[in-house]
């Protein structure tokens, strides 16, 4: 791992934004689409969610949380481990609000059912490969048993 690594990573959360967000819920693994606000000085990602929805109990009772960003475009993807909090901070929460945000919530940042949860990410895998899907396979074809294919790169970083 590098500090390019890491940079990387921040760099393409932050450009693919929408995330699969995978909690835990009375011993299942459920996952749902977020966009989420990366802040890499604070080391968080902070997404604005429903109570409705009961994100906040489930991160209450099982704080790990996985994010998974994908880009199939530019084969790029990552996984981004942590621990996921609710905060209560409505001065955040405003700071973060984006008129996109309007849509899911008729009060504002004042509406109650607004809630902002923070992952602190620990750990990131990423994959990255600037080919195209049709020179992934040829040259996953043309290699020999021998020797794994050149096709991206793969790292785990410690965030």
């Amino acid at each position: 791992m590098t500090t390019e690594d890491l940079e990387l990573v921040w760099q393409e959360i932050s450009r693919i934004e929408t995330c699969m967000m995978i909690t835990h819920d009375s011993g299942a693994i459920r996952a749902r689409p977020m966009v989420g606000t990366p802040d890499r000085q604070a080391n968080m990602i902070w997404f604005v969610a429903s109570r409705e929805n009961h994100k906040d109990e489930e991160v209450a009772a099982d704080p790990r949380i996985c994010l998974t960003y994908a880009d199939p475009g530019s084969n790029t993807y990552v996984s981004v481990s942590g621990r996921g909090a609710v905060v209560t901070d409505r001065s955040k929460l405003e700071a973060l609000w984006t008129p996109s945000i309007d849509a899911w919530f008729e009060g504002g940042p004042e509406d109650p059912d607004a809630i902002l949860i923070g992952v602190r990410p620990e750990m990131a895998e990423y994959w990255d490969n600037p080919n195209s899907d049709l020179i992934v396979a040829l040259k996953m074809l043309t290699t020999t048993s021998d020797e794994a294919p050149a096709i991206g790169d793969n790292r785990k970083v410690v965030m």
